[in-house]
């Protein structure tokens, strides 16, 4: 039973902090699914009216750029989340290279979306003396570094690299703005992340050295800072780029950590964001 998987088991621990560090695997059915591998590099029809479609549908704009920031930032939080979860939490990689996942599609001849990311087979990087190291799923990685390095590999040099790039090439979507996309989704997961880790100082260093890392398409996308408040603290970050979401009717303005919002703005816009990821300030 797939529910006893280790990598499941790891994965359900985490939606109790949210359901999005969660990726399902998936099942046999076939009906529906397709390769995310043959979307991003062999079906450029598909991956050009599906991006489309998607600004429309959701930020009511076919302008490539903002149809692929809208793209891209819906497929990221499914993806990011749950591999810097396990990280974090559970010291395991899960596989999330392109040729690994699969995407559920709905839809009829005029719109297609999206509605499901699943990995087709488990198989997730652990370090050797992990319990579950002798699972067939599993991958020894020699030491923590080492399977740091495993998961910039997969989900940056196997996946969000390319799937830029094709979004780039094929789509017209602004690069700059995808690797922001990219960068702002991995601040989130470890924003939410914070509250939840037995040294807080340490999540912020390890968020600091992914960012700091020139070989990754998130090199010097945000910044990272622990916002201190009276009763509680928090861990946020600021963009050094724009979704672009003000250039639709989707929000009323700027994102609360935007480049265009200025620091102070920003810092008055986190102390009123309610969404669980505060720490309680021990005195």
């Amino acid at each position: 039973m797939m529910n006893c998987h280790p990598l499941v088991k790891g994965m359900d621990r985490l939606t109790q902090i949210s359901p999005y560090f969660r990726l399902p695997v998936k099942g046999s059915e076939a009906d529906g699914w397709v390769s995310a591998y043959d979307l991003f590099h062999e079906d450029n029809d598909r991956l050009k009216n599906m991006v489309r479609d998607y600004g429309l549908e959701h930020w009511d704009s076919s302008n490539p750029h903002v149809a692929g920031s809208a793209f891209l930032i819906a497929y990221l939080t499914r993806l990011v989340w749950p591999v810097i979860g396990q990280f974090v939490l559970e010291r395991r990689v899960p596989d999330v290279t392109l040729k690994n996942l699969a995407f559920h599609v709905k839809g009829g001849s005029d719109r297609r979306f999206i509605d499901g990311t699943a990995m087709v087979i488990p198989y997730f990087a652990a370090l050797k003396d992990d319990t579950d190291i002798q699972h067939e799923h599993a991958i020894e990685a020699i030491d923590y570094a080492n399977l740091f390095t495993v998961l910039k590999r997969m989900l940056f040099q196997e996946n969000l690299s390319p799937v830029i790039d094709s979004l780039t090439q094929i789509c017209r979507a602004s690069m700059p703005v995808s690797k922001n996309a990219v960068a702002s989704a991995c601040a989130q997961a470890f924003r939410h992340l914070y509250p939840f880790v037995d040294n807080p100082g340490d999540l912020a260093q390890l968020a600091k050295e992914l960012f700091d890392d020139e070989s990754t398409v998130v090199f010097g996308q945000v910044t990272m800072e622990v916002i201190k408040m009276e009763t509680r603290s928090g861990l946020f970050a600021r963009r050094l780029g724009c979704c672009l979401a003000w250039r639709t009717s989707r929000l009323n303005g700027y994102c609360s950590n935007c480049i265009l919002v200025s620091k102070s703005e920003q810092d008055k816009a986190f102390e009123l964001i309610e969404d669980g990821a505060w720490r309680d300030v021990i005195k």
